[in-house]
């Protein structure tokens, strides 16, 4: 909406005389303006040509003592690959699963330390969230962190720039299988196949981000809680066979070629409950 539109729009209002620049620092100074980065495969650049049917499928949250080794087998099954974005504090109880995920051939990614909202961080908070994480995960992968992906997909231009600059990509999605929402693999499954189509990046969970939280502390022999998921992954994975789709890791694409873009996303269109999406 260009000024004359946002004075018009004002005075349609009986609001009076806007100044649009004052408005729209005010909105970039709220806690309703986040960064939006990308959210597929052909918003960022990679070192060689991708295949035309390349997708991205990506797990949150874990590692995961039950789900996340069932779920490797799986994909060696299908001969796929992922992309998982960790939490440091899942991570540092089950180093040797994050070990596994990147001797698979998958790619690890930061998730923050114990997923929560990444805004307004303070310096320590900086710290313990992301470079605590980022420096765990690459000790336990050996090889540093290339892409992130903030809980709920929630992050400020300030965050998403300060990861940039050390040479980290902020990657959201393109098609959900709402594996948060439901318990019925069938149900996630035909969410998720809705959206597959070369280029997408996809979004499951391999572990639930809100037991990390302090008030949530899990035991170490708790069982998984996205069972459901598993079975999921396998429809999805057939499905993308019989559209003749790829399974691509995020690392072969580029962090440092992504677009700076931004625009609002107001109260609404948040997630309602933080910690039920991502």
């Amino acid at each position: 909406m260009g000024l004359l539109s946002v004075r018009a729009a004002a005075r349609r209002l009986g609001i009076g005389r806007l100044r649009p620049r004052r408005v729209a620092a005010a909105v970039r100074a709220s806690q309703v303006w986040t960064e939006v980065p990308p959210r597929r495969i052909k918003d960022v650049k990679s070192d060689r040509p991708l295949p035309s049917n390349a997708i991205a499928l990506t797990f949150d949250d874990g590692p995961d003592p039950d789900v996340t080794p069932r779920l490797l087998k799986i994909l060696q099954a299908h001969d796929a690959r992922a992309t998982f974005f960790v939490c440091g504090l899942a991570a540092s109880r089950y180093p040797d699963i994050v070990r596994a995920v990147a001797a698979a051939g998958h790619a690890v990614g930061g998730h923050s330390w114990d997923h929560r909202v990444l805004r307004d961080l303070t310096g320590d908070e900086w710290q313990r969230q992301i470079d605590t994480t980022h420096a765990l995960l690459a000790d336990l992968s050996g090889a540093p962190v290339r892409w992130f992906r903030p809980p709920w997909g929630i992050v400020d231009s300030g965050a998403r720039e300060r990861l940039r600059r050390h040479g980290v990509g902020t990657m959201l999605w393109s098609a959900n299988g709402a594996d948060w929402s439901s318990d019925n693999p069938q149900r996630i499954a035909n969410a998720a196949i809705r959206g597959l189509r070369p280029g997408v990046v996809l979004l499951l969970h391999d572990a639930v981000g809100d037991l990390l939280s302090p008030a949530n502390i899990r035991r170490p022999d708790e069982p998984g809680h996205r069972e459901a998921t598993l079975a999921a992954t396998d429809l999805i994975l057939r499905a993308a066979h019989e559209r003749g789709l790829q399974t691509i890791s995020l690392d072969l694409l580029r962090p440092d070629t992504i677009p700076p873009r931004t625009r609002p996303r107001f109260p609404a269109l948040l997630p309602k409950r933080p910690g039920s999406r991502t």
